[in-house]
């Protein structure tokens, strides 16, 4: 237990340093230490020597971060329809914001395909989008850090109803693939009544 820790420290990006734990993932950050003249380019793999598919401007905010490489040095985020490797050292957490169910977030969108779907999450309420209609449904229970969640992780569920059916909806860390797009995701929604299953986004 004591190697492991020591590797996973060793490998956490030197930015980091002034937290007490590293942040979970994903999580939000911000561009740094770029020139105003500049920006931090988006490569295809964790290499300088890759290819460029876009770059953050040097004063982007709400930069997602979906996972480090395994040497600390690389950030997997999304550009367009595409993830791609940023260098982590021109990145800096973002500070913490209240977001919906506890989420380092102001914002979480979920969406997913078979048909188009998305909902958008507050404390307090979700507003689901299909192709024939958009509605606002209250959150009824939110849940958190019980014995059928990952602590330290973004996870959650909640309850609402739609037409008097009620539905419980979770939120889970890992990896996602929304069928669309190249892009990558750091969280799954999936829920026990509507069938929808997708991935989510924290902005």
């Amino acid at each position: 237990m004591r190697t492991l820790l020591i590797l996973a420290l060793a490998i956490w990006p030197a930015f980091a340093s002034a937290d007490t734990v590293p942040p979970v993932l994903p999580a939000l950050f911000e561009v740094i230490g770029v020139g105003s003249d500049d920006q931090l380019n988006i490569r295809t793999s964790p290499d300088a020597g890759s290819d460029i598919i876009g770059a953050l401007a040097f004063d982007r905010t709400a930069v997602e971060v979906i996972l480090f490489s395994t040497t600390g040095r690389w950030a997997l985020v999304n550009h367009e329809e595409r993830s791609g490797w940023v260098a982590a050292r021109f990145l800096q957490r973002s500070a913490p914001v209240d977001g919906p169910m506890g989420f380092a977030a102001r914002n979480l969108t979920c969406y997913g395909t078979e048909p188009f779907w998305s909902v958008q999450i507050t404390d307090t309420q979700i507003t689901l989008s299909t192709p024939e209609a958009e509605g606002v449904h209250p959150v009824t229970a939110i849940y958190r850090n019980s014995e059928h969640l990952l602590p330290g992780s973004n996870t959650a569920f909640f309850d609402w109803s739609v037409d008097g059916v009620p539905v419980r909806s979770h939120i889970l860390p890992g990896i996602c693939h929304d069928g669309m797009s190249d892009r990558t995701f750091g969280l799954h929604y999936i829920d026990n009544a509507l069938g929808h299953r997708g991935c989510c986004s924290l902005y």
